[in-house]
């Protein structure tokens, strides 16, 4: 089972999501609790460590998201090794995301 991790606005962690369908330009992720139609959101799948998408549909315990630029689906496919943490954005415009002073 494909797992993606999802980072919001104003949350510290990610919240694990599964993946029912993957391409390179986007995903659809299992119970998108809280997700809004337009929100943008960083992921992490794989060996993919961090995908800006936007949130193009929710409905029916699902959402549809979209990558800013396309990924590699082999590695979003690749499994992380044990020791290899999900963590934050930390660089650039993403790690102003969780930033409530930053427009």
């Amino acid at each position: 089972m494909l797992k993606a991790d999802v980072f919001r606005l104003n949350h510290s962690a990610a919240e694990s999501h599964r993946v029912t369908n993957i391409s390179k330009t986007g995903i659809c992720i299992v119970q998108p609790d809280g997700l809004v139609v337009g929100s943008v959101v960083v992921v992490a799948i794989g060996q993919v460590q961090s995908a800006p998408a936007d949130v193009v549909w929710v409905r029916g315990g699902l959402a549809g998201l979209k990558f800013h630029t396309p990924i590699d689906v082999a590695r979003a496919r690749s499994r992380r090794g044990a020791d290899e943490k999900v963590t934050p954005p930390a660089a650039g415009w993403l790690a102003e995301l969780n930033n409530p002073y930053e427009r």
